[in-house]
C-alpha cells in the first residue's frame, strides 16, 4: 500500500492536528510534524467521488503493519454535514470500519444527535452500528435502546427502545417519564420522515396502559403527511356509540384534503371531509358532512321518524386578480336548523353565504357583493331576505385638500329580494358626498368641523306604509336629499405628574339638519334596531343604517376624564347626554333612550389599576327617573392562582313605562380560574339569564393539564337549553389527550347516563 512518508510503526501528531481525508483512509504523510491522512484510493475511480473527510484530533498514531490510523483526545471526524466526535477513532485499512468509542455523538445532516458509548461506521459515515444508542432529535424528543444502527444514512434502527419528547426529572433522571412508547423495535426513516414501531406499548409513569402491534407517525421535520389521525370515540344517549375516523391526505405542497367516517350506533354513518388548495393569485376551501339519519330521535317517544339524508357544505375562495381586485366567496348551507347544533356544536343563529369581487387603491374602496340567509332558530317560518347586488364605493381625499381639511365621497347600491312573497322587496341607491376639518387653536381648543349632503332614491313594491318590515300590497317610489353638519369642540386639559399623566376633556357638539316628513314611506332595511351608548353618542347618525336618520338640530355634551400610568395602570371614564333643540321626533322607537328630547345619559368605566385587576363597565341611565336601562360589565380579577370574572348585560327597552308587558333581557356569567401549579389549571363558569325567561342556560367546568410533551384536558359541561326537534338538554363529559408528535385522542360527549344522570347531547 502506497504512502507518502517513510515507513514507521507509530507516529505522533502535534496537539489538535487537522487531517483532510479525501473519500477514504489508505495512506499517512508526515510533515513538519503535523499528519495529514490522504482517503484518495480507497474509492473506486468509477464511483461519484465522496465529499472530503476532515479529522481533527489531540494525537494520531499509525500502525502500518496492521494498518490502524488511531485519533485519541477530542477527536472529530466531519463529512459534509455528517460528524463524529468521540474520545478514540480507529480506521481499519484492511476493513474499511471506523470505530469510535467514549462519549460518542454523532451528528446527523437532519440536526439529530446520537449518543452512544461505542460505535462502528463505515468509511463515508453512513452505515453504522452502536451499542446503548441514544438519540436526541431537534424537537427535543428522545429515543434510546440496548443497540441501534444506520444504513445507507437513511435509516436508524433501535432495538428493544423507548420513545418520548418529555423531559427527564431533574432529580432523578432515572425515573420513567411522564409517557413513552416502548418497543421491540423503532425505525426512523428520514427520507420518509417518518418513525415506525413495532409491537408498541404506550406507558404513562411506567405503566403500560396501551398496547399495538404497529405504530407509525412523522418525524420533527415533517409539516404534513398522509395518512391516518388520532380516531376518537364516545358514547351518546342520542346518537348511541360514536367512532369518528379521520385521514388526511397530502395531495401536494399546493393542496390536500381530510376525510372524516363518524359511526353512530344509532343513527348509521357520517361522511364529511375537508378539502383545500393554494393557487398563484388564491386559495379555495371546501368543507361538508352527509348522513342519513332520524330527526325524530329527540323528539317525543311515539313520534313520526323523519329519516332522509342530511348534511351540511361550505365552500370558501379568495383570488387577487390584479394588484387592485380580488374576488372571493363564502357558502354556507345546512339541511336543517339542527344539524349543525347536534352533530357539531354550531350555536349561532345564521349562516351568512356572499360572494364578492372588491377593490382597494390608495384610499379608494369598491365592492359588489350578494348575500343569502340561513336561519337556525328552530321553527322560525320568516322567510330571509337576498341582498343581490349590495355595491359600495368609498374615497377619502388627503388631508388639507379641500379647504384646509380632506374631503369623502360614499355612494352604494342595494336591492333585498324576499322569496315566496314573504315580504317587500326594495331598491336603494345613495350618493353622500363629504368634507371633515380639524381646527387646533392655540388657546388649546382643537375643534372639528364635518359636513355632508346624502342623497336617497328608493323604490319598492309588496310594501306596507304601516310596518315596512311586513308583506303589503302597495308601492314606494322616492327621492330623499338629506344635508347634515356638525360641529365638536374639545378641550383637553392635561397634567404630567411624577408617576402618571391625567387628562380631563369636557366635549361639546352641535348638530344640525332638515326635518325630514313622513318616514314609513321610505323601505328601512339596515335601521330596524337602535343600540345608544357611549360609542354613537357623537356619531351623525344615530341609527345603524341610513334607511333612517337622526333628524334636527341637536347639541350634545360630555365629558372624558382619564389616568394613566408611565409603568402601569389606567383609569378612564367617560359620561354624556345629547338634547335636541327642536321637536323634531326622529322615529327612535320608545325604550331606545332617544325617544324624547333629552336622550338617556350614556357612558363608560375602564378601570385597569394592575395586572390583577380588569373592570369594563358601560352603561346608559334614565334621563328622567335614573333607573339603569342598559348595564354591560365585563370584568375580572385575582392572580393566576386565583382570579375569578364576570360578564353582566342589561337591557331595558320597555316600550313605556306603564307597559304590563316588558322588554328586558338580563344575563351573567360567572367565571373562577386557578393555575394552581406549573402544569395544572382549572376553570369553572355558569350562565344564568334573569329576563325574560329565568334559569340556568349552561355550566362548564374544566381541568387541564399542560407540560412539554403531553396536554390533557376534562371538560364537563351541563346545557339547560333544549331546542325543539333532535337537539335536548343534559350533561357532557370530555375527554382529551395530546400527545406531542404522536397524536390527539378527543373523545366526543359521553352521555350523562355514565354519571347517573339523564340524557345527554353529542358533539
Amino acid at each position: 500500500m502506497p504512502t507518502h512518508a517513510p515507513r514507521r510503526a507509530r507516529a505522533n501528531a502535534k496537539p489538535a492536528s487537522s487531517l483532510i481525508l479525501r473519500s477514504g483512509i489508505v495512506g499517512l504523510m508526515i510533515a513538519c510534524g503535523v499528519a495529514t491522512v490522504d482517503l484518495a484510493s480507497a474509492q473506486s475511480p468509477a464511483k461519484e467521488p465522496q465529499p472530503p473527510v476532515l479529522l481533527t484530533a489531540d494525537q494520531v498514531t499509525f500502525d502500518e503493519p496492521n494498518g490502524l490510523v488511531t485519533a485519541t483526545g477530542n477527536v472529530e471526524l466531519a463529512q459534509d454535514k455528517r460528524s463524529v466526535r468521540a474520545d478514540t477513532i480507529t480506521y481499519n485499512q484492511k476493513t474499511k470500519v471506523v470505530t469510535a468509542t467514549g462519549a460518542v455523538r454523532l451528528v446527523e445532516p437532519s440536526g439529530d444527535i446520537v449518543f452512544a458509548d461505542y460505535a462502528e461506521l463505515t468509511d463515508d459515515l453512513k452505515d453504522v452500528f452502536i451499542e446503548n444508542i441514544r438519540v436526541l432529535m431537534i424537537d427535543n424528543g428522545r429515543m434510546a435502546g440496548n443497540e441501534g444502527e444506520r444504513r445507507e444514512g437513511r435509516l436508524t434502527r433501535v432495538n428493544r427502545g423507548v420513545y418520548s419528547p418529555c423531559d427527564l426529572c431533574k432529580t432523578d433522571p432515572t425515573r420513567a417519564p411522564l409517557w413513552q412508547i416502548r418497543a421491540v423495535r423503532i425505525v426512523h426513516d428520514n427520507q420518509e420522515h417518518e418513525v415506525r414501531y413495532k409491537d408498541a406499548t404506550m406507558e404513562i409513569f411506567g405503566i403500560p396502559i396501551g398496547y399495538t402491534p404497529y405504530l407509525s407517525h412523522p418525524d420533527p421535520s415533517v409539516d404534513r403527511k398522509s395518512g391516518f389521525l388520532t380516531p376518537s370515540f364516545g358514547n351518546s344517549s342520542d346518537l348511541g356509540f360514536i367512532l369518528k375516523n379521520h385521514y388526511y391526505w397530502d395531495i401536494g405542497k399546493d393542496q390536500d384534503a381530510t376525510f372524516d367516517l363518524q359511526g353512530y350506533s344509532k343513527q348509521g354513518l357520517l361522511l364529511g371531509g375537508q378539502y383545500r388548495k393554494r393557487f398563484e393569485n388564491g386559495r379555495l376551501e371546501l368543507e361538508g358532512a352527509i348522513t342519513r339519519a332520524d330527526l325524530a330521535n329527540g323528539q317525543q317517544t311515539g313520534a313520526p321518524k323523519d329519516k332522509r339524508t342530511r348534511g351540511y357544505v361550505a365552500a370558501k375562495g379568495l383570488f387577487d386578480i390584479d394588484e387592485t381586485w380580488r374576488a372571493g366567496f363564502d357558502l354556507k348551507r345546512a339541511s336543517e336548523e339542527t344539524f349543525l347544533r347536534r352533530y357539531y356544536d354550531f350555536r349561532e343563529d345564521y349562516l351568512t353565504s356572499k360572494a364578492y369581487v372588491e377593490g382597494f387603491q390608495g384610499r379608494n374602496y369598491a365592492s359588489v357583493a350578494a348575500y343569502g340567509f340561513q336561519d337556525l332558530r328552530y321553527g322560525n317560518t320568516v322567510a330571509e331576505p337576498i341582498a343581490v347586488p349590495a355595491a359600495r364605493y368609498n374615497a377619502l381625499g388627503e388631508p388639507g385638500s379641500l379647504l384646509g381639511g380632506r374631503w369623502s365621497f360614499d355612494t352604494s347600491l342595494l336591492a333585498v329580494t324576499r322569496p315566496d312573497d314573504a315580504g317587500p322587496n326594495s331598491r336603494r341607491f345613495v350618493v353622500q358626498p363629504g368634507w371633515e376639518r380639524n381646527i387646533i387653536a392655540r388657546a388649546g381648543f382643537i375643534t372639528t368641523l364635518s359636513a355632508s349632503v346624502l342623497a336617497a332614491g328608493y323604490t319598492a313594491d309588496r310594501f306596507n306604509s304601516s310596518d315596512p318590515t311586513t308583506r303589503g300590497t302597495g308601492e314606494s317610489n322616492g327621492v330623499r336629499l338629506f344635508p347634515q353638519g356638525q360641529l365638536t369642540v374639545r378641550y383637553p386639559f392635561v397634567r404630567y405628574g411624577a408617576s402618571s399623566q391625567q387628562l380631563v376633556e369636557p366635549i361639546v357638539q352641535l348638530t344640525a339638519s332638515p326635518k325630514l316628513g313622513n318616514r314609513k314611506i321610505f323601505p328601512n332595511e339596515d335601521s330596524l334596531d337602535v343600540e345608544f351608548d357611549e360609542v354613537n353618542l357623537l356619531t351623525p347618525n344615530r341609527y345603524t343604517g341610513i334607511d333612517r336618520l337622526d333628524d334636527g338640530v341637536r347639541v350634545t355634551y360630555g365629558l372624558r376624564t382619564a389616568l394613566y400610568g408611565y409603568k402601569e395602570g389606567s383609569a378612564s371614564l367617560f359620561l354624556g347626554q345629547s338634547r335636541r333643540l327642536t321637536d323634531a321626533n326622529s322615529g327612535f322607537q320608545v325604550g331606545s333612550g332617544l325617544e324624547d328630547r333629552v336622550s338617556d345619559y350614556v357612558g363608560r368605566l375602564d378601570l385597569q389599576p394592575a395586572d390583577w385587576l380588569d373592570v369594563n363597565y358601560g352603561f346608559r341611565i334614565d334621563h328622567d327617573t335614573l333607573r339603569p336601562r342598559r348595564h354591560s360589565l365585563n370584568a375580572s380579577a385575582g392572580v393566576p392562582m386565583l382570579r375569578v370574572s364576570t360578564a353582566y348585560t342589561y337591557v331595558d327597552q320597555t316600550a313605556s313605562r306603564a307597559a304590563v308587558t316588558q322588554d328586558r333581557v338580563e344575563q351573567a356569567t360567572f367565571g373562577l380560574s386557578s393555575a394552581f401549579s406549573d402544569h395544572w389549571s382549572l376553570g369553572v363558569a355558569h350562565v344564568q339569564a334573569m329576563e325574560p325567561q329565568p334559569g340556568a342556560r349552561t355550566s362548564l367546568a374544566t381541568l387541564t393539564y399542560n407540560d412539554e410533551c403531553l396536554i390533557f384536558q376534562t371538560v364537563l359541561r351541563r346545557d339547560y337549553t333544549t331546542t325543539a326537534g333532535d337537539v335536548k338538554d343534559g350533561n357532557s363529559i370530555f375527554f382529551r389527550f395530546v400527545f406531542k408528535n404522536v397524536g390527539e385522542i378527543t373523545t366526543p360527549a359521553i352521555s350523562a347516563s355514565f354519571l347517573g344522570g339523564g340524557s345527554s347531547s353529542s358533539n
